[in-house]
C-alpha cells in the first residue's frame, strides 16, 4: 500500500536525480526518496523505546494480586485498553486504530517491517518458505508492540507520568511527518498527491489528535492537582469528592435504565392505504432509536473506525491497480490498431477495455458504498438489540443456549472485532467481483449488441420465449391471486375462510400442470435470491446467513451475539450502578468506623441488630412482590434438609455402634421429647380437641387461603 509508489527508470543519469552543474542532490523526487526510504526504518528504531516506555508504565500502575508488598506492588501489568468497561477517550482510540491499520494493511500489501529473507539458491528457499509465515506472525507483533504504549498511556490518563510519556511518544512522529511532508510535496510522481491525501495525511491527522488527547488530560490532571494542593484536601474530603462522583455515576446509571424500561414499544402501523402501510413499516425498521444515555462502545467505535479505513485504503489500491493494469493492455492494443488498421477486432477489444475499466471503477466503488452503508446499520442493528437485551427480550436471538456456555460466549465475543474487519474485505472483494461479473454479462450479451443492432443467440432465444417467460411469471401467477381473492375467499380475501368448494377443488386440479411452469421459474427465484442477499449481507455479523435451525453454523452471527451478551453482562446499567450504591455504602462504612473509632460492644450490638431487623422487614417485603421467590426458597431449604439428613443419619449410626450401652445422651434426649409429646397429645385428646401436625396445619391454612381467594 504503499512504499513502491515512489519509483525511478533504473538509472540517476536518467532520472535526474543529480544536478551536473553544482553535483549536489537536491532534485525534489530525490529528497521524497529520501524521505520514503527512511520512512520504512524510522518504525525499527521507535520500537525499543515504546519497550521503554511500556515498562515505565508498569511501575505507574500497581498489582492487584500478586506479591502487593514485595516493592509496594510496583510493577503492575499495563493494559492497551478496555474493550468492557470503558467509554471515554473513543475518538483518540479510534485515531490510534487507524495508525496500526495502515501497517497492518502494508503487510497484507507486500511491504515487511524486518525484512527478513531467506538465504541460499531457489530450490533451498522452496523447501523453507512455510518460515515466513512466522516471519508474518513476527511483523504483526512487532506493529502491536510498536503502537502499544499510544493505546496504554490513554487507558492510564488520569496519571501524569501517563500524558508525558505518551506525548514524547507522539512528537517524534509528528516532527518526522512534517519532514516528509516537506521533501514530497513537490516531487513530481504520478501517485503522489493521491498517496499523501490518501495515505499519509490521515496519519498525520491521527497523530496530531492522539497528541491533542495527551495535553488534554495533562491540563486536566494538572488542574485537579492544584485544586487539591490549594485547598489541602484531606482524607476525608477526597473520600466525599469519590462519593460526590458515584453519585453522580449512579444518577446517570439509573436515568439510563429507566429510559430504557420505560419506552414504550412503537405499535404497528395500521392506518392509510397498503403502500403508506408498507414504506411505514419499511421506515421503521431503519429508524434510529433515540435514548439519552446511550454510548457505543469503546470496541465497535474502534472497530468501525478501521473498517472504514481499510475499505478506503482497499478502494483506492484495486482501482489504482486496474488503471494500470488496463492502461498498459489500452496502450499496446492502440499500438496494435495503427499498425494494423484494417482489422475491426482490434478496434473491438479497444472498445472492451474501456467498457471493462468502467464498470471496475463502477463495482470497486459501488460495492464499497454498499458495504459502508451495511457497516451503517450494523450500528443501527446494535443499538436496537442491546436495548432489547436490557429489558429482557430474547426472542430476536436465534441461537437460544447453543452458546450458554460462558467460555463459549465469551471466545466468540473476542473475535468479533477481527471477524468484522475480516468479513468487510471479504464482503466487499466478493460483492465487487459479483457486480463486475454481472455487468459484464449484461454489457456483452445485450447493452453492446443492442447498441449495433446485433442479434446475437442470447437475444433471439429470449425473443423466441418471451410469451413461455410472461406466462409463467406474470399472467399464471396474477390470475391464481385474482381467482383466491374474489372468488374462493369470502369477504374479498378478509377471510381466511374458502368459498366455492366445488369450483375451487376443480381449479386445484387444473392449476396443478400451469403451477409446474411456475415451478420452474419460482426453482430459480429461490437460488438467486438467496445468493444475491447473500453476498449483499456477507459484511453484516448481525443477520444470520443461514437458514433457521442451523443459526449456530454461522461464525459471524455467533460473534456478534455472543460480544452483545459479554457487553450486557458488563455493562448493565442497573447492574452498575447497583454497584455503585454498594461501593457507596461500603465508603460510608468505612468511614463511619473511622470517625467513630472504638466504639462500645452494646452500641455495636444494637445496631446490628437493628441492620438485621431492617434487612428482614426487606426481605419480606421483597418476597411478598415476587411469589416466585417464595417457591424457591421452600426449594432450597428442602434440598438443605435433606442434605443435613442424609448427613446426620450415618453420624447417628456410628453413635450407636460406638455407644456402650446403644444410646448416646442425644437419643436419650430424645425418647424424652418424644414421650413428653405422647402424653400432651393423650391430654388434648381427653379434651377433645383435635390434633394436627405441622404439615397439617400448613395444608389446612393453604387450602382454606385458597378458597377464599377462589369465593373473591
Amino acid at each position: 500500500m504503499g512504499y513502491d509508489n515512489y519509483s525511478t527508470n533504473g538509472s540517476t543519469t536518467e532520472s535526474g536525480l543529480t544536478d551536473s552543474s553544482t553535483g549536489t542532490t537536491e532534485n525534489p523526487l530525490y529528497e521524497c526518496l529520501l524521505a520514503e526510504y527512511l520512512m520504512q526504518y524510522f518504525p525499527r528504531f521507535m520500537l525499543g523505546y515504546s519497550v521503554l516506555i511500556i515498562l515505565a508504565l508498569g511501575f505507574v500502575v500497581r498489582r492487584k494480586n500478586l506479591c502487593l508488598n514485595c516493592c509496594w506492588g510496583r510493577p503492575g501489568a499495563v493494559q492497551a485498553i478496555d474493550f468492557i468497561d470503558e467509554i471515554g477517550r473513543r475518538w483518540a482510540y479510534g485515531a490510534c486504530f487507524v495508525i496500526v491499520t495502515f501497517d497492518v494493511a502494508n503487510l497484507f500489501n507486500g511491504d515487511p517491517f524486518w525484512n527478513i529473507t531467506i538465504p541460499g539458491d531457489a530450490a533451498w528457499k522452496r523447501k523453507f518458505a512455510w518460515v515466513k509465515v512466522f516471519t508474518k506472525l513476527l511483523d504483526a507483533l512487532s506493529i502491536c508492540l510498536l503502537y502499544y504504549p499510544l493505546l496504554a498511556c490513554i487507558d492510564h490518563r488520569r496519571s501524569i507520568p501517563a500524558n508525558i510519556l505518551g506525548f514524547t511518544k507522539v512528537v517524534p512522529w509528528i516532527i518526522f511527518y512534517c519532514i516528509y511532508f516537506e521533501a514530497c510535496h513537490m516531487s513530481d510522481t504520478v501517485d503522489s498527491g493521491l498517496y499523501l491525501f490518501i495515505y499519509r495525511i490521515p496519519i498525520f491527522v491521527s497523530f496530531l489528535v492522539v497528541g491533542f488527547s495527551y495535553v488534554l488530560d495533562f491540563g486536566i490532571n494538572v488542574h485537579r492537582w492544584r485544586q487539591q494542593r490549594g485547598a489541602k484536601v484531606s482524607e476525608n474530603a477526597t473520600n466525599a469528592v469519590s462519593t460526590e462522583n458515584r453519585r453522580y455515576k449512579i444518577k446517570h446509571h439509573f436515568e439510563y435504565g429507566d429510559n430504557v424500561l420505560r419506552r414504550k414499544p412503537t405499535k404497528d402501523v395500521e392506518e392509510g392505504s397498503a403502500v403508506k402501510v408498507k414504506l411505514k413499516q419499511i421506515a421503521k425498521k431503519v429508524e434510529y432509536e433515540k435514548i439519552m444515555g446511550f454510548r457505543y462502545s469503546t470496541r465497535l467505535i474502534c472497530c468501525f473506525t478501521i473498517c472504514t479505513t481499510v475499505l478506503v485504503w482497499f478502494v483506492v489500491d484495486m482501482i489504482d491497480e486496474i488503471d494500470d493494469l488496463l492502461g498498459q493492455c489500452s496502450e499496446g492494443c492502440e499500438s496494435l490498431r495503427s499498425i494494423f488498421s484494417d482489422f475491426e477486432f482490434i478496434g473491438l477489444v479497444c472498445e472492451g477495455l474501456l467498457v471493462v475499466k468502467i464498470i471496475a471503477h463502477f463495482s470497486s466503488a459501488f460495492s464499497a458504498l454498499l458495504v459502508f452503508i451495511m457497516l451503517f446499520n450494523t450500528l443501527i442493528t446494535y443499538k436496537r438489540r442491546w436495548h432489547q437485551l436490557l429489558r429482557g427480550d430474547h426472542s430476536w436471538n436465534k441461537l437460544g443456549d447453543t452458546i450458554a456456555s460462558p467460555t463459549n460466549t465469551l471466545l466468540n465475543g473476542l473475535k468479533y472485532a477481527g471477524f468484522q474487519v475480516a468479513f468487510v474485505i471479504w464482503g466487499w472483494l466478493v460483492l465487487a467481483v459479483f457486480l463486475f461479473v454481472v455487468l459484464m454479462f449484461v454489457s456483452f450479451a445485450f447493452i453492446i449488441p443492442l447498441r449495433d443492432n446485433v442479434r446475437n443467440w442470447l437475444i433471439q432465444k429470449l425473443i423466441d420465449l418471451w410469451p413461455t417467460l410472461v406466462l409463467g411469471i406474470i399472467i399464471i401467477p396474477l390470475v391464481q391471486r385474482l381467482i383466491c381473492r374474489f372468488l374462493f375467499l369470502q369477504d374479498k380475501g378478509a377471510v381466511l375462510a374458502v368459498t366455492n368448494r366445488r369450483i375451487y377443488n376443480a381449479a386445484s386440479y387444473y392449476f396443478l400442470v400451469l403451477n409446474i411452469i411456475v415451478g420452474l421459474f419460482s426453482c430459480l427465484k429461490r437460488i438467486l435470491i438467496p445468493l444475491i442477499l447473500g453476498i449483499a449481507f456477507l459484511s453484516r455479523l448481525d443477520q444470520p446467513l443461514i437458514m433457521s435451525g442451523f443459526e449456530s453454523k454461522d461464525p459471524g452471527y455467533v460473534a456478534f451475539v455472543s460480544m452483545l451478551l459479554v457487553d450486557l453482562y458488563h455493562n448493565h446499567p442497573l447492574v452498575k450502578a447497583f454497584v455503585e450504591l454498594l461501593h457507596q455504602v461500603r465508603s460510608r462504612q468505612a468511614l463511619t468506623e473511622q470517625l467513630n473509632g472504638a466504639e462500645s460492644v452494646e452500641l455495636r450490638e444494637k445496631r446490628l441488630r437493628s441492620k438485621r431487623i431492617r434487612n428482614r422487614w426487606l426481605k419480606t417485603i421483597t418476597l411478598v412482590n415476587n411469589p416466585s421467590l417464595v417457591l424457591k426458597a421452600l426449594e432450597q431449604r428442602l434440598r438443605d434438609e435433606r442434605n443435613q439428613l442424609a448427613k446426620e443419619i450415618p453420624q447417628a449410626a456410628d453413635s450407636v455402634e460406638e455407644g456402650s450401652n446403644g444410646e448416646t445422651e442425644s437419643l436419650k434426649k430424645e425418647n424424652m421429647e418424644f414421650e413428653s409429646m405422647q402424653i400432651a397429645r393423650a391430654e388434648t385428646k381427653t379434651n377433645g380437641q383435635s390434633e394436627l401436625s405441622p404439615h397439617e396445619d400448613f395444608r389446612n391454612s393453604f387450602d382454606s387461603r385458597s378458597t377464599k381467594d377462589t369465593v373473591c
